[in-house]
């Protein structure tokens, strides 16, 4: 059971759970967890062994994907995802409103129409991407679904901001991805925003608001 990049290794899984990857295989393959939903195998670590929820589903993550029931980067609730950071130079009010600025939202949204974003907006852009504005918080996160022409049901995207000393975070998370494929595609898509908005913070001057939507 092969750990992704955001998953915990194998020394930690023993040292939380008193057993390795292989030996938490061969317990669930002897309890017949195969033909299991994932679910059930959470709730049996929990109750027969004490694995806390957290390291439940990660043991059973590890099982599914060891018996080739579940590829890298695809979860129970939220299909396959991607996750991609950068730390900007800058505090967070000045990156929301860079988000929400014509040239910002040129980047993650592909259009800066509609002019005023709220929970419930839908938008499209050029290309044919659509969907809705599903989460707006100031200064905090914005959550979207979008939706790709030929694509039978919409992905979801999630922006987060998480503030530091003279510094913000952003987190450009997409999930409900249909397979790998496209798992992929997205991957280099958001590193493709991702870097192309932190050299967009880069050159705004501090103490500087962006022009944005009010």
């Amino acid at each position: 059971m092969t750990g992704g990049k955001n998953e915990p290794g194998e020394a930690a899984v023993v040292t939380a759970t008193g057993k390795d990857p292989a030996e938490w295989q061969a317990v669930l393959d002897a309890a017949g967890a195969r033909d299991w939903p994932h679910p059930r195998i959470v709730a049996w670590l929990r109750e027969t062994h004490g694995l806390s929820g957290w390291w439940g589903q990660s043991v059973t993550v590890g099982y599914e994907r060891a018996i080739g029931r579940r590829a890298l980067g695809q979860t129970a609730g939220a299909g396959f995802q991607i996750g991609v950071s950068r730390t900007l130079a800058a505090p967070a009010e000045v990156v929301w409103a860079l988000l929400l600025s014509p040239e910002g939202r040129t980047l993650w949204l592909g259009t800066t129409e509609p002019a005023e974003l709220a929970p419930g907006v839908a938008y499209r852009t050029a290309d044919g991407v659509s969907g809705e504005i599903r989460v707006l918080k100031p200064v905090d996160r914005l959550r979207l679904s979008r939706l790709l022409p030929g694509e039978a049901a919409p992905s979801t995207v999630q922006i987060a901001l998480q503030p530091g000393d003279a510094k913000t975070i952003v987190t450009f998370h997409h999930e409900k991805l249909p397979d790998a494929a496209v798992r992929e595609a997205m991957r280099a898509h958001w590193r493709g925003v991702a870097d192309r908005f932190a050299a967009l913070a880069k050159q705004t001057k501090p103490g500087r608001r962006p022009s944005r939507y009010d």
